[in-house]
């Protein structure tokens, strides 16, 4: 019987002492889990010029005390993927802001999409929030000469909104490009259209009644521009008068 009350004990110790460490170690991965946050950092060594892949990245737990500028590091991997390293990184070190090439300003030529020219459109007369609108906002120019209307140019893309030269030493229609209000008189809407648009756009006159529609972003996200052709009701014909040429609009 001593025997057997003696085994007992010893297995009663031993499931306390196992317990007890079994607790201990619990609690030393809770204490280590609260010091610990994942984080994006290289997982390779990389070098300056190297263009970050989903290769070259990986998130991994690090130890906050050891890294008190991890809040400054980029942690949001899309802000990383397709962007070129302007110094060499070790294995498992954080990336900086200050650790990327920052992308050069674009020439002129480069902001207009491909099958496209840039033209400068003089604004006559025109009623529209100027700060609402912004690069990228594709647009119809439609004017109206004595009761008639006629679309000028379908589908142009804006390239920014530029202010009128003053001086010699003005600076080209992207360095002003801004989208804060100012008089028509005063501004320009810098275009990309089509080429076959240019001559139309260069018609308009200051006596021309300009007017611009803007289409919906969310038509242009599907795929959709709303077209306005059906609303044509003239057509320009070229009338000789003597050893002139005058182009009059008449109705279709």
């Amino acid at each position: 019987m001593k025997t057997k009350h003696k085994g007992a004990t010893t297995a009663a110790m031993t499931l306390l002492l196992t317990s007890g460490m079994l607790a201990s170690a619990i609690g030393v991965r809770q204490v280590n889990s609260e010091d610990q946050i994942s984080a994006w950092t290289t997982n390779k060594n990389l070098s300056a010029g190297q263009v970050i892949t989903v290769h070259d990245v990986t998130q991994i737990q690090l130890d906050k005390s050891k890294f008190p500028n991890l809040s400054l590091s980029i942690q949001n991997p899309r802000s990383l993927i397709g962007k070129k390293l302007a110094v060499n990184k070790n294995q498992q070190q954080l990336i900086f802001d200050a650790d990327l090439v920052r992308a050069t300003r674009k020439s002129l030529s480069e902001a207009i999409p491909a099958g496209r020219v840039l033209y400068t459109l003089k604004l006559p007369s025109l009623d529209i929030p100027l700060s609402r609108i912004h690069k990228g906002d594709r647009l119809d120019i439609v004017a109206k000469t004595q009761g008639v209307v006629r679309t000028v140019a379908a589908d142009v893309q804006l390239i920014g909104v530029s202010k009128s030269p003053t001086s010699p030493a003005s600076k080209s229609p992207l360095d002003t490009a801004s989208s804060s209000s100012s008089s028509a008189s005063n501004t320009s809407l810098v275009l990309a259209v089509l080429p076959k648009d240019v001559y139309s756009l260069a018609g308009i006159s200051f006596e021309d009644n300009v007017s611009v529609i803007v289409h919906s972003a969310y038509d242009i996200e599907q795929g959709r521009i709303q077209k306005f052709e059906r609303l044509q009701r003239n057509r320009k014909i070229e009338v000789v008068k003597g050893t002139k040429n005058e182009a009059v609009l008449v109705s279709k």
